[in-house]
């Protein structure tokens, strides 16, 4: 059962993290184009916390800043009644995290190219988006959550980082306050731990 969220018809919820609620969509357009797509929004509780909608916002200015084959892409930003939301590339396949316990579950261990080619992959994207310069001056941008559920694996091969929702962006007035630690420890970085 479909679901009308403005100009996007939400198909199917996808999941629900923290305080967003991510489903697939479909969007239309003239002489029968259709798109599918990805969308993700505050859940409707959460509306009124202005740092988390702050937190959303900024994801969506930083992940828009980004094109790379291995990031996924953002479409649209927006709200509809007081919601906001983000519109995203669609990738046909699993995260990383699904594969791995997929694995775990038939005792089968991940066959070492497919760890390398993840792996090499994912960091084509980090390293764009921790080099990426605007006007000839970094970004500074750290993804902070690299975790297998960030890291979607299509079935075309193709790896994507998503998530760029607690990225440290220092070009951004509302970056990080000093102190205060956001992301999964067991992911950290030795860098961000210190």
């Amino acid at each position: 059962m479909s679901e009308r969220f403005g100009k996007y018809e939400l198909l199917q919820r996808i999941g629900v993290g923290g305080m967003a609620e991510v489903w697939v969509a479909r969007t239309y357009g003239a002489q029968g184009f259709v798109k599918e797509l990805v969308i993700k929004r505050i859940l409707e509780q959460f509306n009124e916390d202005e740092d988390f909608v702050s937190m959303f916002i900024n994801e969506a200015r930083l992940a828009s800043r980004l094109q790379h084959a291995n990031i996924v892409q953002i479409f649209d930003f927006d709200q509809v009644d007081g919601v906001y939301y983000i519109a995203m590339e669609f990738v046909d396949g699993p995260d990383l995290r699904k594969v791995a316990a997929t694995a775990r579950r038939r005792k089968m261990p991940a066959p070492l190219t497919l760890a390398v080619h993840v792996g090499v992959e994912a960091l084509k994207g980090l390293h764009y988006a921790h080099t990426r310069q605007e006007r000839g001056r970094p970004l500074g941008i750290v993804h902070r959550d690299i975790s297998p559920h960030n890291l979607l694996l299509s079935y075309a091969g193709e790896v994507k980082v998503t998530d760029f929702g607690i990225a440290k962006v220092a070009a951004l007035a509302s970056a990080t306050r000093t102190g205060m630690v956001k992301g999964k420890l067991t992911y950290m970085s030795p860098e961000q731990v210190r």
